[in-house]
This record gives structure tokens, sequence and C-alpha cells, in this order.
């Protein structure tokens, strides 16, 4: 039954895909416009659709009753795409049938992408275990539904969810947080989809396919769709099809087509801060194509339209768009410096760069030791191939658009933050250029180098479909119903033995009043909670918090009944709560000893603490 439910919402994720893509296919005709092959004109129909479909719910958002808003806005977009339908479906019957009467090499890397595409999809469908994820991506949009649209000061990262987080919120809000993830591994599809796209442009279709295959397999990408619980390979998709519009701009004057870029541009700078970034070396390369201030400006109106809402959000909020980072020009009197040294810290934006990691940085190349992980892994090919894109580059409009978004961007981010995953958005651009050159250097005669670059590529192939099949095998158990969804949280989904505790004691008592708790991962906590880690807490600021009475006036103010300790109390706030346990303020109900990570996840160390329940004295 667990296989079947997993196909299930991987099959209503297709549909809610081809909806979109219907949609959008309307809005294109409306408008007139037309691309080169259908592949385009598909990705950039999804890409509209999407984009409509995440500012429709942003708009209606504050206005309360999500689940009916939800419902309205899909069967609008069902509505509004009915024309396409039939075209839609002949579209993609046709592009499947000039790919499977391709050469045996092309329908075995066909093959093969399915293959992984499905692995990957069913991967997904596990319980939701990203840190990241259980921490904010995932339990922001579930504080939405339970308690409101309104500002959350005790979970510092709610202010820097984006347009992509209203996809999780509307698999939430549909009953299924499976589906809220279906729906990030439809960006990860959408996105090796744009990189076949794009590598088409300078390749033949069975490089196409290897681009997009390399993609797939690249860790940082196959740990973004599976497991990580986060909106950023969205990014990378709309990142992808812009660079394709964008090249189209100079040889077509149409004001929509100027529009669509900015539509995808301000998706980008919508989905996180970093976005902005991106977005705008996405401008530069469109003003430096177009030259024209008409054209940009409606390019900056589309770009407005689509992603400003998270900031929009935040100004009304706070006063300050991009929370907490401009709060001491925007809003002084809101300042934590505790909390904000610590998201500085958390994002790399208080770190050092050196120009040697600096240049790194455009070829995908540089890890930080200090916080290894698949997250920042994306292959060595961009570096090795690098050498190779003088052979396959040309002055064309495609060409300027993608090595100035990619450079400027990797450069910036970069310089700006240090760390290598913000440069997910700019990957199928990169590999891309990257396979283009190789397949260029194939119609050569250096065998030496075309052996060393086959081999290069096979080498990679093979080490990541390991390292896949190891990362994801747990995952596809727990999607096949081999392994039980309680038993694959406990075993890897971090706090998670700690979250069953509190919800057993509390069970019940939800109407008491709050508890605050300090442990990181709070997705899968059933009862009314604050989070209290001054690191990621705006309203715990230990300079406020110094002593007894000022806690008691806190408990007070923010009905907490119940405090949970795991095992100690977070250093910078814990002398005064230990002093109000000592004192009889606090006093514990219930402890017990639980199993969790002991430090970084993948390394696989556990150790046993104790957690307490503690009850607020009146």
């Amino acid at each position: 039954m667990a296989l079947i439910a997993s196909l299930a919402v991987l099959f209503c994720t297709g549909v809610f895909c081809f909806l979109m893509a219907a949609f959008g296919q309307r809005a294109l005709r409306r408008a007139r416009v037309d691309f080169e092959n259908d592949g385009e004109r598909i990705l950039v129909s999804v890409a509209v659709g999407v984009i409509v479909f995440e500012a429709a719910l942003a708009i209606l958002l504050p206005l309360g009753y999500l689940k009916p808003s939800l419902l309205v806005v899909i069967l609008a977009i069902a509505v509004a795409g009915i024309s396409e339908y039939r075209p839609i479906l002949r579209n993609t019957a046709a592009l499947l049938r000039s790919s499977l009467a391709g050469s045996q090499g092309e329908r075995f890397l066909l093959a093969i992408v399915a293959l992984v595409l499905l692995f990957e999809g069913l991967a997904a469908m596990a319980p939701l275990t990203g840190s990241d994820a259980l921490h904010y991506h995932f339990v922001s949009p579930l504080l939405v539904l339970r308690y409101g649209f309104h500002p959350d000061f005790f979970l510092s990262h709610s202010f820097l969810t984006g347009q992509g987080h209203l996809l999780i919120l509307a698999g939430l809000a549909a009953g299924t947080d499976k589906l809220a993830l279906a729906l990030l591994f439809l960006g990860g599809v959408l996105a090796a989809a744009a990189t076949s796209c794009v590598a088409r442009k300078w390749a033949s279709r069975p490089w196409s396919w290897l681009a997009a295959l390399v993609f797939l397999l690249s860790p940082v990408v196959f740990w973004q769709i599976t497991a990580a619980g986060a909106p950023d390979i969205w990014m990378a998709f709309f990142t992808a099809t812009a660079v394709l519009v964008i090249a189209r701009a100079r040889s077509n004057s149409q004001a929509v087509i100027a529009a669509i870029a900015g539509l995808l541009t301000g998706a980008v700078a919508g989905t996180k801060y970093t976005g902005c970034i991106v977005a705008a070396s996405l401008l530069v390369a469109f003003f430096w194509e177009t030259r024209s201030l008409r054209r940009v400006a409606i390019f900056c109106a589309s770009a407005l339209a689509a992603g400003i809402w998270p900031y929009l959000r935040n100004f009304a909020w706070t006063g300050d768009p991009v929370f907490p980072f401009a709060v001491r020009w925007f809003s002084p009197g809101r300042i934590n410096s505790y909390a904000l040294t610590s998201l500085l810290a958390d994002t790399g934006a208080s770190g050092h760069t050196s120009i040697w990691q600096l240049a790194k940085f455009p070829f995908l190349a540089s890890i930080d030791p200090e916080h290894f992980g698949f997250w920042q892994f994306f292959g060595p090919l961009c570096l090795i191939f690098a050498p190779l894109i003088v052979l396959a580059v040309r002055n064309t409009s495609l060409w300027r658009t993608a090595i100035l978004v990619w450079l400027a961007s990797s450069i910036v981010i970069g310089a700006s933050s240090g760390m290598t995953r913000f440069l997910l958005p700019v990957l199928p651009v990169a590999l891309a250029a990257a396979i283009a050159g190789v397949a260029a250097l194939c119609k050569m005669e250096w065998r030496i180098a075309r052996s060393i670059s086959a081999a290069s590529i096979a080498v990679f192939l093979l080490l990541s479909a390991g390292g896949f099949a190891i990362y994801a095998g747990p995952a596809l158990a727990a999607a096949a119903g081999l392994t039980s969804s309680e038993d694959y949280l406990r075993g890897r989904s971090p706090d998670y033995a700690v979250t069953e505790f509190v919800n057993q004691t509390l069970a019940g008592k939800e109407s008491e009043g709050n508890a605050l708790v300090f442990f990181r991962h709070v997705y899968y906590l059933r009862i009314p909670f604050l989070y209290g880690d001054p690191k990621a807490s705006w309203a715990v600021d230990p300079a406020r918090l110094s002593t007894p009475e000022s806690w008691r006036e806190f408990f007070r103010q923010n009905r907490i009944r119940w405090v949970v300790r795991s095992p100690e109390y977070p250093k910078d706030i814990a002398a005064p709560l230990e002093q109000l346990e000592h004192s009889g303020s606090l006093t514990p109900i219930a402890h017990q000893n639980v199993s969790t990570f002991d430090g970084m996840r993948i390394l696989g160390i556990r150790k046993t603490v104790t957690a307490v329940v503690l009850q607020v004295s009146d």
C-alpha cells in the first residue's frame, strides 16, 4: 500500500504539472508568442503557470481561508487552460516519439534518465528528514496552516521563506507532506529538462540527455530533490529557463518576451534572498542583449509582480523587506544582535572568502571542510571541462547570456556568502556549457583527450549512482513500505525521539499553553510550541532575558506552560533558567533517556541524552 500511495502522489504531481503547462501555454498563445521547439515551449508554459499559481496564493494567503483559496486557484487554472489540454498532450507525445526514434545510444540515455527519475521520485516519498526542512522549510508553512498568517519571531528563519515555500504550503494544505515533497521533486525534474534544453542548443540530442543525467546524479541535486525538503531546486529551473528566454530577446522585440523573462527572474528572486544576486545577473544580461530601457522597464515590472511578495510580507511585519539582515537600518528598535550574528554566520555572510576560494566558485568546486556534506558537492565536471568550453563557445546571444549569468552570479555569491550550495541555480547552465565543450572535443581528432573526457564522465556517473544508492536506499525502503515510517524516522530523523517523548507527555494538554523547546528539529511536534534557541529565535534575546524575573514575565506574555530541556539549556540563557529550576518555578514532570545524533547526521554517530519536561509554576 505504501508503494501505491507513493506512486499515486507522484501521479497527482504530474497532473499538477500538466495543469500548469496548459494554463501557461494558453497565456503564451493569447500573447501570440511561440518558441523554437516543443520542449522549450512546454518548459516556459509550466514556469508561467507555476509563477501565477504562487503569486495567486501569496495574494490570497493574508486573507485566510487557505484551503478554499487553494481549491479556487487550482480550479481557475484548470479551467483557463482547458483548451490547451490536447495540444500539450500532442506536443509531449511528439517529443517522446522523436527521442525514441533516435539512435540506440540516445534511447539508452533516455531510459537511464527515466529510471533515475523513478528512483529519485520514490526516494522523495519517504517521510521528511531534512534538517533545515524539519527546522523551518516545512515548519513555517505548517504553523501558518495551524495558527494563521502572522509573524513568528520565535522562528527567525520563517522570515527567510519565499515563494517556493508556497508549494510546500499547498502540499500540506492538501493534507499530506508527501505531496509537498513531490512538488519539490517536480522542480528537480523540470530543472533537469531545462538543463537538457540549454545543452541541446549547443550539442546533439544524446549530449543533451547526458547533461540531464549528470545533473540528476550530482550529489547536491539528488539530495535536494529527495531528502532536503527545500524549494531551492526550483531556482535552477527558473534560471535556466530565463537564460533561454533572454537569449531570444535580441531577435524578438515583443514586449511579452521581456515580460516572461521578468517573471522568471522575479521567481528566482522571490524564492530566496540569494536569488536576488542571480536575478541581478539576469537583468544585466537582458539589458545587454536588448539595450532598451522600455523593455527593461517591462522586465522589472514583471519581476516585481512575480517575486516581490515575500519582501512585502517582511516589510509589513517588520519594516525590513530582507529581515533580519537590514533591520539595523530599517527597524533598529527590533534588533536582536545575538540572533543576527548567528544568522549571518549560518548563511556565510559574516565569513571571509579568500581570492583562491572565490576563484573556485564559478567552477562549483569550492568545498568547506567545516560543513562537509552532499549539499556542497556539485562534482568536478564543470572544473575539469572548463577549458573545453572555448571549443564550443560562440558570440551568440545564448552563449553571452549563459556565461554572464553563470560567472557573475557565482562570483557575487562567493564574495557575499561563501556558501557553495547557493550556486545551485546556475548549475544547469554551467553543466550544459561543460557538456557542450566535451561534445565539441569529440568532433576533433584528439583521441587521448576524448578518452579522458569520456572516462571522467563515466567515473562520475558510476560513483554518483553508487552514492545515491547508498544514500537513498533507506528512503526507498520506506517509500515502498519495506520499512515502517516510524522505524525510518527513528533511525534517520534528527531529534525524532525527543519529539515523540514530548508529544506523549503533553498529549491532551494542548489547551493549557505552549511548550518552549530548544531542540532544532520541531516539524513532528504535535503540541503548541515556541522555539527558544536564541541562535535562531528572534524573540529569545539573551540581553533581555538575563534574570529569573524577566523569564517569568516572558512565560506569562507568551502563555508558556512547559519548558523542554534536552539535555541542557543553550549556554547563553542557561543561568537564569537553572535558577528557576532551583527555586521551584520550573518543576520537572517527566524525563526520558532518548537516542539522538551526535554532530552531523551524515556521520551516523549517535548518543543518549536525557530529555526533561518542566512545568512553569503559576
